[in-house]
């Protein structure tokens, strides 16, 4: 009995001594790889298991799109955090509609409006939703559809006001709860479904998460199910940061864009609320076709700076992030293979968040569907490897390579010898260690 009791102490202090992640307080499915070396957390939406918290639950961005926390352990046997939730929007308020992470993506342009009715993005379109369904027909207190979020009330924001115009970063009171459903689940996958219609509109949006191996991919699938055709911008905002340290000497970023001869971009917020990118990045042309951006200063609390870049033809709204090691490389294929137009290309930087937001068009006809997919490659860049490669370069170096050793020590060729056939029994069992193929999913509840 005494055993159990001096047993039970060291357990209950144990437990009280280990921190707890964001990730346990909230409903959600975690997906691991590479023999654990990788995981990705998917908060769930509300309703899915509904005893439990829900992440977000807000009238911004798309309920099925919170996907981050992801975890990355490198060679060096560091395990780096990436998308986490320690920096932006602290404390973390679920209703609000700016507390998404990750990858937690908006239909819609990420402005004030219903509508861009004429020159819209790039292409200069007409007649293009800001993620909105049924909004310009609803008097204040009616309701209208925002994709990715359910049916709310128009007029119940905070910020609105007579003129009777959206609002996109204001919280809108809810019509009803919005219904999400897990229609299946795997070892390394998990789909989320939900479907909203209101009058003549509607719509329905599947989200398939898979991880496999270092690549992550979430496939988006929008079915019209109104009578009405619609076109709305989608893009995620990935809420990028490394190891809860904000932007700065480390964090780079490659651009999928040309700029040609020069980097072309604007930022009309300048001097009204954002700050010139310039102030604390280096930004210019690497290959043709990357701009590259490299934090030189630390981004200090309160500060905001957005750089949207000029129409370019060539892009695929790709990009790749780099830090503490690690490299996030994201792509949007079907830009490339399906001829799925570009929207427009800003970059956001806070405190909180490190974010290149690529902007699709979607265009959907009554009863008709699009998809599109994020991959990203989520990669070891720590220096390890290399350093190993220069040491056996070096160890090379060391034998003659034109076949004559008379001048050559048999001490120091034998030693040579021993060196290297440690070096290639280390390598062995890096490479066993890290392209081992086990993979497991791991549910976390709420804590209690």
């Amino acid at each position: 009995m005494r055993f159990n009791r001096t047993f039970l102490c060291f357990l209950a202090t144990l437990l009280a001594t280990m921190p707890m992640s964001r990730a346990s307080q909230f409903s959600n499915v975690t997906l691991t790889s590479l023999g654990g070396d990788l995981s990705v957390v998917v908060y769930l939406p509300s309703g899915i298991h509904s005893q439990e918290r829900s992440y977000y639950y807000s009238s911004r961005f798309d309920h099925g799109s919170m996907i981050g926390s992801i975890l990355r352990k490198t060679r060096d046997g560091t395990t780096h955090e990436l998308y986490g939730t320690d920096m932006w929007r602290t404390p973390h308020n679920s209703n609000w509609p700016e507390s998404g992470v990750g990858l937690a993506s908006e239909f819609g342009v990420g402005d004030d409006g219903a509508f861009c009715f004429y020159r819209c993005g790039w292409n200069l379109e007409s007649d293009i939703s800001n993620g909105l369904l049924g909004y310009l027909e609803a008097k204040n207190g009616e309701s209208f559809l925002k994709i990715g979020v359910g049916e709310l009330v128009k007029g119940t924001c905070p910020a609105c006001d007579s003129a009777e115009d959206y609002k996109f970063n204001s919280p809108y009171s809810f019509a009803k709860t919005p219904k999400w459903i897990m229609p299946s689940s795997t070892e390394n996958s998990v789909s989320l479904e939900h479907e909203a219609t209101l009058r003549n509109h509607g719509y329905r949006l599947r989200k398939d998460i898979i991880l496999l191996s270092d690549v992550l991919t979430v496939t988006s699938t929008l079915t019209n199910l109104g009578t009405e055709a619609f076109s709305t911008a989608w893009y995620s905002h990935n809420f990028f940061t490394c190891d809860g340290t904000a932007p700065g000497p480390g964090y780079s970023v490659d651009l999928n864009l040309k700029g040609q001869r020069k980097v072309v971009y604007e930022e009309p917020g300048t001097w009204s609320w954002s700050t010139p990118i310039e102030e604390y990045a280096d930004i210019g042309l690497g290959d043709p076709n990357k701009v590259q951006v490299r934090m030189d200063r630390a981004v200090e609390s309160g500060v905001r700076i957005k750089a949207e870049f000029v129409n370019d033809d060539g892009t695929n709204g790709g990009f790749k992030i780099r830090a503490c090691d690690v490299s996030i490389e994201s792509s949007i294929p079907e830009v490339e293979t399906s001829g799925l137009p570009m929207y427009a290309y800003n970059l956001y930087i806070e405190r909180g968040t490190f974010s290149p937001e690529p902007q699709v068009l979607i265009n959907v006809a009554p009863g008709e569907s699009q998809t599109w997919t994020q991959r990203l490659v989520i990669s070891d860049d720590s220096p390890a490897f290399e350093g190993y490669a220069q040491a056996a370069v070096g160890l090379l170096s060391i034998v003659p390579l034109d076949g004559d050793e008379s001048g050559f020590p048999l001490l120091q060729r034998m030693f040579s010898f021993s060196m290297m056939l440690a070096f290639t029994t280390l390598l062995a069992l890096m490479f066993q260690r890290t392209w081992n193929s086990y993979r497991q999913q791991q549910y976390t509840p709420i804590s209690g």
